[in-house]
């Protein structure tokens, strides 16, 4: 429904003229071909005066379908139903719990594409827009690059649909880790099938930490033990069969921690191939393994422990019972159904949509789900000396 009601609204402008044209057209026939048309109805007979009183009532008609037609170009049932149900969904409105409407929509001359939704208030401060707009952006599947007052009871909002959007780019260079910066990142997961850059972007998280959070320690368990082995002689690293070891070692740093009742520096752990490492212990360290990082994602936050989980698939059995304790979920490349179904809620399905090289969607609980590009990093061995700088800490 959503992607039909942005394709509505990129055509908006040509169907307005176009149904404008038809109109008059259809009007200029109907008015040119009215006595043809008393004749035609028996009811409709000439009267004393002639045909002047039909005449007018016609001409009132046909008035009164021009007056129809233009609130109906000037705010469209379709996308005022769409429009109002975000502003429900992001649960944007005023004390007595009644949200902002759809008042008109209009193209904009300054964007290519670009929409301006003039919304009635109904007593929303533009404020309380603006501390929603992550929300509001998923849910009307798009991008919101301005609001503004738009009168004395209401605010324009500048919106332009998904597809014509320049995705974000998740990059070392700044602190972003979508809509959040790093400091707020809290239980990561990173899905992704071999190939889709999931190595990369974990390195990106990795040079992202070292750079904006120096206080931090990172541990690395690197069960496959090739994309990280450049950090095998540096302190935390944990490969192949050393990966329980180093899982058990983070908790036992863990429990320590909690044990003061205080929170300590941040330490993240860093995990890649969950799913193989999983699957590669017996049973009673698998569940073992399952335990503690349940575990961790359900109590680490309030300490500062961070598990920064990368595995192929989202599924279940990787995980007991903790899989909706990630609040960040990446997703890289297309998943197939039932992998969206693994790793995103119902409420977010609609908006994903099919990615190209190097792309994926980003969820973070709270605001949304939004599409992001991987950057290209043309020197990997730069990136690689800043974590282990990191993690030689």
């Amino acid at each position: 429904m959503k992607r039909t009601i942005n394709r509505a609204l990129s055509f908006l402008p040509y169907s307005k003229w176009l149904l404008a044209v038809l109109y008059l057209l259809l009007a200029w026939w109907i008015w040119y071909s009215r006595d043809k048309i008393y004749n035609l109805v028996p009811m409709f007979r000439a009267t004393p005066l002639g045909n002047l009183p039909l005449d007018l009532l016609l001409f009132f008609l046909l008035l009164l379908g021009l007056i129809c037609l233009a609130a109906l170009l000037y705010r469209p049932p379709f996308t005022a139903k769409f429009v109002n149900a975000a502003f429900v969904e992001a649960e944007i409105r005023n004390g007595a719990k009644t949200y902002p409407t759809l008042q008109s929509v209009r193209r904009d001359r300054e964007r290519k594409h670009g929409k301006i939704f003039r919304v009635r208030c109904k007593g929303v401060p533009i404020e309380d827009f603006d501390s929603h707009i992550a929300k509001l952006q998923a849910s009307l599947g798009g991008k919101i690059y301005c609001m503004a007052p738009g009168g004395r009871f209401s605010t324009d909002i500048y919106f332009l649909p998904q597809r014509y959007v320049q995705l974000p780019v998740f990059s070392p260079n700044d602190n972003a880790i979508g809509a959040i910066s790093i400091q707020h990142l809290i239980n990561l997961l990173v899905v992704g099938a071999t190939g889709t850059g999931k190595s990369v972007v974990i390195k990106i998280i990795m040079s992202k930490l070292a750079k904006y959070r120096p206080d931090s320690t990172l541990w690395l368990l690197d069960f496959k033990k090739f994309d990280f082995r450049e950090f095998m002689h540096i302190p935390n690293y944990y490969g192949y069969t050393d990966c329980l070891q180093g899982l058990n070692d983070y908790y036992a740093a863990f429990k320590a921690q909690q044990a003061t009742g205080v929170a300590g520096a941040p330490n993240y752990l860093i995990i890649d191939e969950w799913g193989s490492f999983i699957t590669s212990l017996n049973r009673g360290d698998a569940e073992q393994a399952r335990k503690i990082l349940a575990e961790l994602l359900a109590t680490g936050r309030s300490y500062n422990y961070i598990p920064i989980v990368g595995t192929q698939r989202g599924d279940a059995s990787y995980f007991q019972n903790s899989r909706d304790n990630f609040l960040c979920c990446l997703a890289l490349g297309n998943l197939s159904p039932e992998g969206r179904r693994m790793v995103f809620p119902d409420s977010v399905k609609g908006q994903i949509t099919m990615c190209k090289q190097r792309e994926g969607h980003l969820y973070i609980d709270g605001v949304g789900l939004e599409k992001i590009r991987i950057e290209h990093i043309p020197d990997i061995d730069a990136l690689d000396a800043s974590i282990r700088e990191a993690m030689n800490r």
